[in-house]
């Protein structure tokens, strides 16, 4: 294990005594194995996504027969996660499908991918965390349309503080789950390209 250790260390060594020119080529190799993770993981959310979708307007005349407004809280709801997330999956293929074109515009491109994905990461946090409890409100009212007993179903023993009460909490347990999500599906690709770009402009 140490004899390991040793040659890890040697070999991070000699990275760090490369020049620009002969650590360009490598570094735009695990960017762009960085760039393939980062993909995956939007091809695989989006076909998810649409296939919960799909499965969620096909469910909901079975839920609620013949019931118009029950159906419209449902399409709310759908289109309240279809709208932002299509746009933030469509600009996150868009701007990795650029890749790196040379190696004369590897910083800079590396530049414009981190910067793009730490402000695109936090309006995705931000963003979730502000249409959540409209979402959830969508929720309440589906629920409230159906007839029996349901999550959320406002009766003589359920007020609307409670219920308004239990969409702010849900609402946070829900945005911890997404800032978690987040750090393990994208931010630790972006931490990963943050070093690769200070490693190009350490070296001489």
């Amino acid at each position: 294990m140490d004899e390991l250790k040793s040659l890890w260390n040697a070999a991070q060594g000699d990275e760090k005594n490369m020049s620009r020119a002969d650590l360009t080529p490598l570094i735009r190799q695990r960017s762009r194995n960085v760039f393939s993770k980062m993909r995956l993981s939007l091809v695989l959310e989006s076909a998810l996504g649409i296939v919960f979708m799909i499965f969620w307007l096909r469910i909901v005349p079975w839920l609620t027969p013949g019931n118009g407004e029950a159906y419209l809280a449902a399409v709310q709801m759908a289109l309240l996660t279809i709208f932002p997330l299509s746009y933030f999956y469509y600009m996150g293929f868009r701007h990795l499908n650029r890749g790196i074109s040379s190696d004369a515009r590897l910083v800079s491109s590396l530049q414009q991918t981190i910067a793009y994905w730490d402000q695109a990461l936090r309006m995705y946090l931000w963003g979730g965390i502000a249409m959540l409890p409209a979402f959830l409100l969508s929720a309440v009212w589906f629920q409230n349309c159906r007839p029996g007993e349901a999550f959320f179903k406002i009766d003589v023993d359920t007020s609307w503080q409670e219920v308004i009460g239990g969409v702010v909490a849900l609402s946070g347990f829900i945005s911890l789950f997404v800032w978690i999500s987040i750090k393990i599906s994208y931010g630790k690709h972006v931490k990963q390209l943050k070093v690769y770009l200070r490693e190009l402009e350490e070296a001489e």
